[in-house]
């Protein structure tokens, strides 16, 4: 059961960095990885506190998972992870009013479904 909950606060901590690096990312604008903008690439990131708190979180996220697969099985903590796709889905709709199609949906209910079949194998 411990385990659970470490992969839980994994989960919840990836989500929150994924959503704090969109809103930084957000408000620098679109970024490009061309060889000449490398230099300014890093420069931008490295001042936007929200990308860099999205790494901070992480990094917290990584020791969480050490302590989740030290108590799981791989098998069983790995696809848990699909867990913040769908909680991503749900934040980028109501944060970041990004809209929600049906393929979308059915996709949320094809993991959604899948966890179940997971939890099933406790």
């Amino acid at each position: 059961m411990k385990g659970i909950v470490y992969i839980l606060i994994c989960i919840l901590l990836n989500v929150a960095g994924q959503t704090s690096i969109k809103y930084g990312t957000n408000a620098v604008g679109e970024l490009s990885l061309g060889i000449s903008k490398l230099g300014p690439f890093f420069v931008t990131v490295l001042k936007q506190p929200f990308i860099l708190i999205g790494f901070f979180l992480y990094g917290i996220s990584a020791f969480f998972w050490i302590g989740a697969l030290s108590r799981t099985e791989l098998s069983f903590a790995y696809p848990l992870l699909s867990i913040g796709y769908v909680l991503i889905l749900l934040i980028s709709w109501r944060f970041f009013g990004e809209a929600i199609n049906m393929y979308r949906v059915m996709g949320m209910v094809l993991i959604a479904g899948g966890m179940v079949f997971l939890a099933k194998s406790i």
